[in-house]
């Protein structure tokens, strides 16, 4: 990065392991009634750090194509799986949960942002990137997805204007909502709590980590198993 961060000590994949964790922990609270309100707080970090690093593989994939490719036919595929599980096991609301729509639309605001920059395309680029942050209104992230791709994708290398407009778009939506109490924040509306994703942004230190098939496929696969598993779980024990 250009300005430096003291204490980037986190490379992707680890920030992916962590952010895996915290999301089954996430997906339990929301399926599981027993399990405690804090499951669903601390899983407010989760979507913060794979969008800081989808912007990351952006920027240094190469086929930009291929990779949104990639994320909206996983998106597809899940919810085929999520549709025969939910067919077959009625009983829970399984079939908002499919982050690679909104991630496969992000690499696509990214790709049309990049179309922009250049003379002959500007228009055409400013013209898909408004259809894909329309689509993504519609997808899991809704409206946070766009802000933190257009946040991690103008302010990367520049920590100290993420940090400020990070904060700034975590907060707007939940301030600007009406009236605000600490009930409401602590146990209606508590998106805000993505704030404190930013100490595990602002670790990152730059590098991938392992390169090899598995950690290549690894969220692939394992963030549909893991909500499969759980949906199951919640709708045979509850």
């Amino acid at each position: 990065m250009q300005e430096d961060i003291k204490g980037m000590v986190l490379n992707g994949f680890q920030l992916k392991v962590i952010a895996a964790a915290l999301m089954v922990l996430d997906h339990i609270g929301q399926f599981m009634w027993v399990a405690p309100l804090w499951f669903r707080y601390v899983g407010r970090v989760v979507a913060p750090i794979f969008f800081f690093l989808l912007v990351e593989g952006f920027t240094h994939t190469r086929s930009k194509g291929r990779y949104m490719a990639r994320l909206l036919g996983a998106g597809y595929i899940m919810s085929i799986g999520s549709g025969i599980l939910t067919e077959l096991l009625p009983g829970g609301n399984l079939m908002y949960n499919n982050i690679f729509f909104s991630l496969g639309l992000g690499v696509a605001l990214m790709w049309a942002l990049e179309w922009s920059k250049r003379p002959k395309r500007r228009l055409l680029g400013w013209a898909l990137a408004v259809l894909a942050a329309a689509g993504s209104l519609y997808t899991e992230a809704h409206l946070y997805g766009v802000m933190m791709v257009l946040v991690f994708y103008y302010c990367r290398e520049k920590p100290k204007s993420l940090a400020v407009f990070y904060i700034l778009g975590a907060i707007f939506p939940v301030f600007s909502s009406g009236t605000v109490t600490i009930h409401s924040l602590f146990f209606y509306n508590y998106q805000w709590l993505m704030v404190f994703a930013l100490p595990f942004l602002l670790s990152y230190n730059g590098e991938a980590g392992p390169r090899n098939p598995f950690t290549k496929w690894f969220f692939y696969v394992f963030y549909p198993l893991h909500l499969w598993v759980i949906y199951i779980l919640s709708i045979r024990m509850f």
